[in-house]
């Protein structure tokens, strides 16, 4: 089967969120190529949402299945992408996938332009779909697919999640990898989060377990990378990359092999990290790591993060005192944010600067399958637009019972300013 795979683009490019290669629609790519298919991949985030781009790969592949990938921000643009398909042939099937397809699936089948959702995990729906299409098997037997075959949109159900081992490597041969900022980057784990911070969606999505590829796949991958791109620097593509210890310290003892001829980055909590652990991750090669401290004010942290300023301060001087850039992101405001909150936190951020860590700020975005968007109400939010592709974290799109839109945006400026840095990342 001819198969186009389109990671549909963001609107606004900044620093906080280099560009990557798309690794979710690089490994379903893998799957279906495994399968027999031909497959073509292109990641629109490096053109931006071109119309004549796609309907010259829409000419060029006659594809009989379309899959487009997306977050939230991305959405309206992947609905514009589908709306391309289906003018040129209406019969060419399209499934979605991705954090916010698979957060609303109903929601996303509701689009008249899309034909199936492909819930989490979409490696095997993937290939189980298009054995289905080519007649071998139903859709209405595949596990994690959403469709709309027999009438409204229905859900199969969740698929049981592959194992670590079996995840493969993306099929990085299908990306231009030399448009990329961060060219390669290496998932590491899979699954989801046992913090279940409210501002984001990934418990919602993964359920709270994390599963760890094995440590010999992951370093197997990074010699690919060496041997075949010259690569020299790799990003740890995982949230909280210190989380499991015993496996962690397994991957830096294959790290250190590399004696200096590899360097590499990672984000993680600033409570998963010490000292000690620093220390041996430098040694390791890291260059670089992103924690995601939130807030300033210890009542915000304790009841949107769980950590405390302290452990915070230490982790980034910890860092710089190896030798690891210390990225520091930021957002505001949290529901329960005041003025003088707000005031604490731009303080902290100063303390942290001083101590050596870069800083980034964001707005919080009320994401679909966080509290902040499920629970706004109770929470004394509101949302303020319906526009999907506002939700970038670069918009202000809520506003809290203490704090209107335009004060936000105010302080946020300010704060901006005083510390001389960009407005938001």
């Amino acid at each position: 089967m001819r198969i186009l795979l389109l990671q549909a683009p963001v609107t606004r490019v900044t620093a906080h969120a280099h560009q990557s290669p798309p690794l979710g629609l690089a490994y379903v790519a893998a799957h279906l190529l495994d399968d027999g298919h031909d497959v073509e991949l292109i990641d629109l985030n490096l053109s931006g949402l071109n119309s004549a781009r796609v309907r010259r790969a829409l000419d060029r592949v006659e594809p009989q299945l379309v899959g487009v990938s997306a977050h939230t921000e991305a959405f309206p643009n992947a609905l514009a992408i589908a709306r391309l398909v289906k003018d040129r042939d209406s019969s060419t099937p399209v499934v979605f996938g991705g954090p916010h397809a698979s957060i609303l699936p109903l929601d996303t089948l509701a689009e008249e332009c899309v034909d199936f959702v492909a819930v989490g995990e979409g490696e095997r729906t993937a290939v189980e779909l298009a054995r289905a299409l080519a007649g071998d098997g139903r859709v209405e037997a595949i596990a994690g697919l959403g469709h709309k075959r027999s009438g409204p949109p229905a859900f199969n159900g969740p698929r049981v999640p592959l194992d670590p081992g079996a995840i493969g490597r993306p099929a990085r041969e299908l990306l231009s990898l030399e448009f990329y900022d961060d060219a390669y980057n290496v998932l590491v784990m899979r699954g989801g989060c046992p913090y279940r911070c409210p501002f984001c969606s990934a418990s919602h999505l993964w359920g709270a377990r994390r599963r760890m590829r094995p440590v010999a796949d992951v370093l197997g991958e990074v010699d690919d990378m060496i041997a075949e791109h010259g690569a020299e620097h790799v990003f740890f593509v995982d949230d909280i990359f210190t989380l499991n210890r015993g496996w962690l310290h397994e991957l830096l003892e294959g790290l250190g092999r590399y004696e200096g001829r590899l360097q590499w980055g990672c984000a993680t909590r600033v409570d998963c990290v010490d000292e000690p652990l620093l220390r041996r991750m430098a040694e390791a090669g890291c260059t670089g790591i992103q924690y995601g401290i939130e807030s300033g004010a210890q009542e915000i942290l304790d009841s949107v993060k769980g950590i405390d300023k302290a452990t915070a301060l230490r982790a980034v001087e910890s860092a710089v005192a190896n030798g690891i850039n210390a990225s520091c992101s930021f957002m505001m405001p949290f529901p329960d944010d005041t003025e003088a909150t707000l005031a604490e936190t731009a303080a902290f951020m100063k303390r942290l600067q001083d101590a050596g860590g870069r800083l980034l700020i964001s707005y919080t975005t009320p994401f679909p399958g966080t509290r902040f968007h499920d629970e706004a109400e109770d929470l004394g939010l509101r949302i303020l637009s319906e526009d999907w592709s506002l939700f970038d974290a670069k918009h202000v799109v809520m506003e809290t019972r203490h704090l209107s839109a335009s004060r936000i945006e105010e302080i946020a400026g300010e704060i901006a300013h005083g510390l001389g840095m960009a407005k938001t990342a």
